[in-house]
């Protein structure tokens, strides 16, 4: 594929353009040169956080490469900061760590090889221990504070280096960095490690030498990049099948847990190590632990939240979902997953893409048939449509798989058109080449029951649809590492419901008679799904759960819909929608992954109000006096 010279970036004071300059080049142009130069950038850190955690030269490798491929991938999906450093850590971290679990879940025990002869004299007394400690009190910093420590002490730039990257004055580097060096102390103090600042700033530094990045690995990881914003799968480009596999268990989950474990073998993740002493092995990627002296849990190891920047696509079928085989599992990306149809299909039945703004289309593929080779359609045809209402052939289905080409035409909708078979119609993936649409990031399926109130069928249909649009919102809001949200949420509607809505589970029962009468209502809906998110599993502070349930309705799903609270009455732990107005000011004011880490530990049932003083410096009953204090001005 050809692609136009790219025009020069814009530059900060340096002259340097930052990194979410270079992502939009690169998402825009799909600009090769651009990628390298965020992989040159920081690349070194990424591959230092690897070996830090990791034995192997070449499992760290595996790990930078992942690292990388998932951010190509999410290049266009992602709100991005001037600087990507804090998120490139937090991924790297989490990828290595996947990597030693996985050699725990086997139970491979072979001795650590020792640590290379350094200079370094705190090398000598360091152990991979104290460095996992660290990176774990690293990631639990604010992101703020977090961004000048990785960009001075870990990649070595200078305060006015640091400054242009992080759209700052050097004085508020200085200032942050003071403040980070201190929090990290507090914490590595009440971990029972107590370091200098002297001695702190080394260990920060320590490996920078041993993480220069071959350039050959910069090549390959920037081809495989352009690669993928051209539109390729992860499969098909030429990384290692370990970072293959790594970037494919860190995009699209637990469902391809197997396939990543037999990747893992190839390319040799499962050969040397063991899970060390202070870290979780529980499976979990960060078990949230109650610490001695009443410290907060551990830092929430999960996704950045993406705001969705492509076209949305919505899934329309005249076939019924057969088990929990939902529907958006034919467009996540995961040939791991599929939809199946609880019927047979006849010729009139269709399975369909709609996409909310015509997007221009070349190559459309779409792979018909279980994993295991069985129930692959014989017979139909793959169409497409430019207004949404007329399809035209595109291919024929053979062997169960149908491929055709577009020819760039404006496409709003792609469709399978099956011919009646003896067996369910299964979708294992479509694959459109368009990179302007988001594939389903968090595939869910609402599964409408309205038999007990059948006149409010369309509304039920209606609200099914928008929940399903914004659960990626949801679960980001509400993410964990190793936390995986339900796909199918049970959606009924009947008459025999007391109050507004009802949740048991991951099973959602509206009350007919109130959305009859208030069918606009539909935030009452979303906040339901918050708590099938939350997935509580032990008695948990009603105020709170509540209050983080309504902070997704109020201030993510529909923010301005509802006043703020009267001065004179709010209380912090009174009512949903002051928890939830209380819980946006702590995060607008001290901590912005503070309702995910609250949520985390409330879900894994460790939590406790020491818990805020870890995530914002403050004791709960300060900042709600803080807070009603800022309801007055």
């Amino acid at each position: 594929m050809l692609f136009n010279p790219p025009d020069a970036p814009d530059a900060d004071a340096t002259g340097e353009p930052s990194d979410r300059e270079l992502l939009q080049r690169f998402q825009a142009r799909n600009d090769e040169a651009a990628f390298a130069a965020v992989i040159r950038r920081h690349g070194p850190m990424v591959l230092r956080v690897g070996q830090r955690i990791l034995d192997r030269r070449e499992d760290a490798e595996d790990v930078f490469q992942a690292t990388f491929l998932v951010l190509a991938r999410k290049a266009g999906t992602v709100s991005w900061r001037e600087s990507i450093a804090t998120w490139l850590h937090e991924a790297a971290h989490r990828l290595a760590r996947e990597v030693r679990r996985s050699r725990a879940r086997r139970s491979v025990r072979e001795a650590r090889r020792p640590a290379p002869a350094s200079g370094d004299t705190l090398a000598e007394v360091t152990s991979r221990e104290l460095l996992t400690v660290l990176d774990e009190e690293l990631l639990g910093l604010p992101e703020d504070l977090r961004g000048p420590l990785l960009l001075c002490c870990m990649e070595g730039m200078s305060g006015d280096e640091a400054a242009a990257q992080l759209g700052c004055s050097p004085s508020t580097v200085k200032r942050r960095l003071r403040q980070a060096r201190e929090l990290l102390q507090a914490r590595l103090t009440r971990r029972g490690i107590a370091l200098s600042v002297a001695a702190l700033s080394v260990l920060l530094t320590l490996g920078t030498a041993a993480a220069s990045v071959p350039a050959e690995l910069v090549a390959a990881s920037s081809r495989a990049a352009a690669q993928i914003g051209a539109g390729a799968a992860l499969s098909a480009v030429p990384v290692s099948p370990g970072g293959v596999a790594l970037a494919r268990h860190d995009l699209y989950g637990s469902a391809t847990l197997k396939a990543v474990a037999g990747l893992l073998v190839l390319g040799g993740l499962i050969a040397s190590g063991v899970a060390l002493s202070l870290m979780p092995t529980n499976g979990a990627a960060r078990a949230v632990e109650a610490r001695p002296g009443g410290e907060a849990p551990g830092p929430v190891a999960a996704e950045p939240r993406p705001a969705v920047v492509g076209v949305p696509v919505t899934v329309e079928t005249s076939l019924r979902t057969g088990g929990g085989q939902i529907r958006q599992f034919a467009f996540d990306g995961d040939p791991a997953t599929y939809f199946a149809s609880a019927d047979n299909p006849a010729a009139a039945d269709h399975f369909t893409l709609r996409f909310d703004n015509p997007v221009p289309v070349r190559l459309v593929s779409v792979q018909t048939g279980a994993p295991d080779g069985g129930r692959k359609l014989v017979a139909g045809r793959l169409e497409v449509s430019t207004d949404g209402a007329t399809f035209e052939p595109l291919a024929a289905f053979k062997d169960g798989v149908a491929r055709g080409d577009a020819g760039g035409r404006e496409v709003v909708a792609v469709r399978v058109a099956p011919a009646a078979q003896g067996h369910p119609l299964v979708i294992r993936e479509f694959v459109v080449a368009a990179p302007q649409l988001v594939p389903f990031r968090h595939p869910v399926e609402f599964a409408v029951d309205t038999t007990g109130a059948p006149e409010v069928a369309a509304w039920a249909e209606r609200v099914a649809r928008t929940c399903e649009r914004a659960y990626p919102m949801v679960c980001d809001e509400l993410a964990a590492d190793g936390f995986r949200p339900p796909t199918l949420i049970p959606f009924a509607v009947r008459r025999d419901v007391r109050g507004v809505v009802a949740v048991s589970g991951s099973r959602v029962t509206a009350s007919a008679k109130y959305f009859e009468a208030n069918p606009q209502d539909v935030g009452a809906v979303v906040y339901a799904t918050a708590l099938v998110v939350q997935g509580y599993r032990r008695p948990a502070p009603g105020w709170l759960g509540d209050g983080i349930a309504d902070y997704v309705r109020f201030h993510k799903f529909e923010p301005g819909a509802t006043d703020p609270p009267d001065p004179a009455t709010a209380r912090h732990d009174r009512g949903s929608r002051d928890t939830a107005a209380f819980l946006a000011f702590c995060v607008q004011a001290y901590n912005p992954d503070l309702v995910r880490r609250l949520n985390d530990a409330l879900r894994r049932g460790r939590y406790a109000d020491d818990v805020w003083v870890s995530l914002t410096g403050k004791s709960l009953s300060e900042l709600a006096d803080e807070w009603r204090r800022s309801l007055r001005r």
